[in-house]
């Protein structure tokens, strides 16, 4: 049979589980609420010779949990969808930028949700463990709306199939 052209490659999918430390400001200067995020993240990715573009999607929950003046807050769901950028650096790792929406939960004892929805921006490395398992870390800085800032720092585990 007849090769397939290069820019006609298939993507490269993969899927990780994701946790790290979470930092939600939901009125900057009143204090950051802290907790542990975890969750779970799919992509995809297209070689585009030299530099692999693609996209991803993860969806997470934290333990914060903070007095709001007897109005209990409780960090609830995380969620974003980015467009990402890889560029190898040696043959086992990546580094990468990736930017996109973000949505953001919070739960009140009290009164309405908070439902974010913003912009969700950073970056960070890969290493290869193996043909098919990889290790991340990243840094995401997040603008749900409405005064409403996140910052996470995140580890995860994956696999490309």
């Amino acid at each position: 049979g007849l090769a397939a052209p290069a820019h006609a490659e298939a993507p490269v999918f993969r899927a990780a589980v994701i946790g790290g430390l979470e930092r939600t400001d939901s009125a900057p200067g009143s204090g950051a609420d802290d907790g542990l995020y975890y969750g779970v993240q799919l992509g995809a990715d297209w070689d585009l010779g030299g530099i692999k573009a693609g996209i991803e999607a993860d969806l997470g929950d934290s333990t914060a949990k903070a007095p709001n003046g007897g109005n209990q807050a409780k960090q609830s769901v995380f969620a974003s969808a980015a467009v990402r950028l890889a560029v190898p650096v040696t043959d086992a790792t990546r580094v990468f930028v990736r930017g996109g929406y973000a949505y953001h939960k919070i739960d009140y004892a009290t009164g309405p949700s908070f439902d974010g929805h913003g912009y969700t921006l950073g970056g960070g490395a890969e290493l290869d463990l193996g043909q098919s398992l990889f290790v991340r870390g990243e840094y995401r800085y997040s603008d749900y709306g409405q005064t409403v800032r996140g910052q996470q720092f995140v580890a995860g585990l994956g696999i490309r199939f």
